[in-house]
């Protein structure tokens, strides 16, 4: 055989054997439509691969399982927190939960859209502190558990959903100049973060998803994205591992959590006590404030018109309903109570002896810091958090509101007063009882004493006392300081004091 002709046999063979690769490879090639495992890069496939793993459906993890070792024939406990989450509530869980014995369930039935977070937390915590008792605690959210509901669900070992039930929305809020709502700074939202994420945890339960609830930045896979508020709503809240069943009533929980009819259970049923509810509302901002103005009022009326009763009783009692209020709520302590007690003594002092100025400065000092204590608890929330929550200008606003109050009503008082029928009345009976002889009181011959002379007792700085035609009178300088033992000459009358002016001066 030839070269040439050994060439073109050679030739002939590849070409043949390239068109059977060739054949072969068409065969097996997917047509456009088609997609497979197999798939080249550009396919369906290969685009689903692409997608983030943020925006795949995750499997949901099912409802959250019943704890293990609840007791054979328990006691449930059952009571409502129907409301606003306040001091008052906390106190009220507090004492619940610190009378639980081992084998009791507590069941607490939520309906609220939030509240305060220090109360939120002080009832958190006493939640998680009855499995040092043996007591297993049950959240039946009927049909809401919003902002710092969603904390107390979290401290459960069982969440029963209603149907239609919602939780989560738990960024902490608060009231702006503009009477709207807007959230709080990064550290409160942080502290809230980590206060859910712990709960979750120590329950047992996805730490993420309660995150997930307070801070929009958080994202969890297959449920919801970066930049949106997770709140739940029963169904979601049972597919995702947050709550263990659903229930329409108090029956079908205790029958979701494995007892039936037969089963051998106590049902005790625990309202508030009148010193927690009368508490609740005395400690609110309003009421808090009004007690504080009128009881401070009402002192000053009785330090100033020589000790009237009446009006000493109304101020001792308003300041006794606040403290009570605040000590029932954990608030105010005996520490607190007692620095205020030290300050208006020492103010009383100020007033009943004039010239001393820094037991009066003192006492003002006191009772502002005394009637502040008692709005902040220092114990329970972080003073930076509470501050950025808004509790610390909170309770500022109200102490100093107060006694701005109690200024202003106090001088119009002491202005009006002598011109009214009950001014006069006061005045004339303080004259004609038998502590006119100790010459601290008004008499209705004060209105002829323009004119009379007498002598300074107590040093006008500008106020003080005087004495005049053998009685002690509360006086005021007409100008600058008058030492005590000058001579003195009374120079008009000006409410319940005289207003005199040194003999010198007029010489």
């Amino acid at each position: 055989m030839t070269p040439r002709r050994l060439l073109v046999v050679v030739l002939a063979g590849l070409a043949l054997l390239g068109g059977t690769l060739l054949s072969s490879a068409h065969a097996q090639a997917p047509s456009a439509s088609a997609s497979s495992p197999t798939a080249p890069a550009g396919s369906a496939v290969a685009k689903d691969d692409a997608i983030p793993a943020s925006k795949r459906v995750a499997q949901a993890p099912g409802p959250f399982p019943l704890p293990e070792g609840l007791p054979e024939t328990p006691r449930f406990v059952v009571v409502e927190l129907h409301d606003e989450v306040n001091l008052g509530m906390a106190a009220f869980v507090e004492r619940v939960a610190s009378e639980l014995e081992r084998g009791d369930v507590l069941v607490l039935d939520i309906k609220t859209f939030g509240g305060r977070v220090d109360a939120a937390v002080t009832i958190r915590d006493a939640l998680l502190h009855t499995h040092d008792v043996g007591a297993r605690v049950v959240v039946y959210i009927n049909p809401r558990a919003i902002s710092a509901g969603a904390l107390i669900s979290y401290a459960a070992d069982v969440i029963v959903v209603a149907n239609g039930a919602t939780m989560g929305a738990a960024t902490p809020v608060q009231m702006g100049q503009d009477q709207e709502m807007k959230p709080v700074g990064e550290k409160v939202v942080s502290y809230m973060r980590q206060e859910m994420r712990a709960t979750a945890e120590a329950r047992g339960r996805n730490g993420d998803v309660a995150e997930a609830m307070v801070d929009a930045d958080v994202e969890v896979d297959g449920l919801i994205d970066s930049g949106k508020l997770l709140t739940l709503d029963g169904k979601r809240a049972l597919e995702w591992g947050v709550a263990s069943h659903e229930a329409a009533d108090f029956n079908a929980v205790v029958t979701g959590l494995g007892y039936d009819d037969a089963s051998n259970y106590e049902v005790r049923r625990v309202s508030w006590s009148w010193a927690e509810d009368l508490a609740g509302w005395l400690s609110s901002s309003v009421i808090a404030s009004l007690l504080m103005s009128i009881g401070m009022l009402a002192i000053m009326i009785g330090l100033y018109s020589g000790g009237n009763a009446l009006a000493l009783g109304i101020g001792v009692s308003c300041l006794a309903l606040f403290f009570f209020g605040h000590h029932v709520v954990n608030l105010a302590g005996v520490e607190d109570i007692l620095l205020f007690l030290v300050g208006i003594a020492l103010i009383g002092f100020e007033v009943m002896y004039p010239g001393h100025l820094y037991p009066g400065a003192i006492g003002v000092l006191l009772v502002v810091g005394a009637l502040f204590m008692g709005l902040i608890d220092f114990g329970r929330v972080d003073l930076s958090v509470q501050w950025d929550a808004g509790y610390v200008g909170s309770a500022l606003a109200t102490v100093f509101g107060s006694i701005l109050l109690t200024t202003i009503g106090g001088y119009g008082i002491f202005k009006l007063m002598p011109k009214t029928p009950y001014g006069q009345r006061l005045l004339l009976v303080t004259s004609v009882d038998s502590r006119a002889t100790d010459g601290l009181l008004v008499t209705e011959a004060e209105a002829e004493l323009v004119g009379a002379r007498g002598v300074v007792v107590a040093d006008l700085r500008p106020m003080g006392k005087v004495k005049v035609d053998g009685r002690r009178y509360d006086a005021k300088a007409e100008h600058g300081f008058i030492t005590k033992g000058s001579e003195v000459e009374v120079v008009k009358r000006a409410g319940f004091e005289l207003v005199v002016a040194a003999i010198e001066e007029q010489a």
